[in-house]
Parts: C-alpha cells; sequence; structure tokens
C-alpha cells in the first residue's frame, strides 16, 4: 500500500479502520482500555491531596485541653500575684545614632554609652 493512493481512496482508510479494530481486544480488563483510566486516576487523586486540607488535631482528643487550664490554675493559686515593693528611678539616656535623649528604666539598659532607641533600632542599616 502506498499513503499517497490512501489518501485519495476514503474507502481504503475505513477498510484500514476496521481492520485495526477489530484486532483490539474487547475486554474491558485489558491493558489497552485501562491505561487512559489509570492516567485520569493518577490527576484526580493528586488534585484531592492538593484541595483536601485536613486538620489531624481538630479530630484529636487533646485539641481543648488547654481550656481547662485557666480553671486549674485559678484553683490552685493560694496567693494573688504581689505587688511591685522595689522602687527605681528612670535614668536619662542619649541614643548614639540620632542624640534623642529619653528615660529608661535602669534594670533594662545594659551600657549607657552603647544605648539605641527603638526608632534607630527598627530602621535598617
Amino acid at each position: 500500500m502506498d499513503l499517497e493512493n490512501l489518501k485519495n481512496n476514503p474507502e481504503q482508510i475505513k477498510g484500514l479502520i476496521e481492520l485495526l479494530s477489530s484486532l483490539l481486544p474487547e475486554s474491558k480488563n485489558d491493558e489497552v482500555n485501562d491505561a487512559p483510566k489509570l492516567n485520569s486516576n493518577i490527576k484526580t487523586n493528586k488534585s484531592k491531596a492538593r484541595g483536601s486540607n485536613i486538620n489531624l488535631f481538630d479530630k484529636m482528643s487533646e485539641k481543648n485541653l488547654h481550656k481547662d487550664d485557666v480553671a486549674i490554675d485559678q484553683k490552685l493559686s493560694k496567693t494573688p500575684p504581689t505587688e511591685r515593693n522595689r522602687e527605681f528611678s528612670y535614668i536619662e539616656l542619649v541614643c548614639r545614632c540620632c542624640g534623642r535623649k529619653e528615660k529608661c528604666n535602669p534594670a533594662v539598659v545594659l551600657d549607657k554609652t552603647r544605648y539605641k532607641c527603638n526608632k534607630c533600632s527598627t530602621s535598617a542599616g
């Protein structure tokens, strides 16, 4: 058979299609028929895995245990928290970058000469 003759004769093409389709197996469990189903199953499994975000912690019995802690702490505390009894005096510090003067708790500062204000600490550079 010549391919150029097939192009001009549609009856021969139909005959070849019928011949080839008769060679295909007819059972549903054959590999030829299952191949497209396997590919479609793989795609759907991937899409299901991506789309479902199940929080497994919601199903656990330990989910609400932390809510009982407040009630237990209130029952166990014998004395309420005490007030501050130590007094302190603010110290005046100068920022080493911008020169701004601020008053601050002395417990927070380690070295007066190395103090940096909040604005300079959060800025880049």
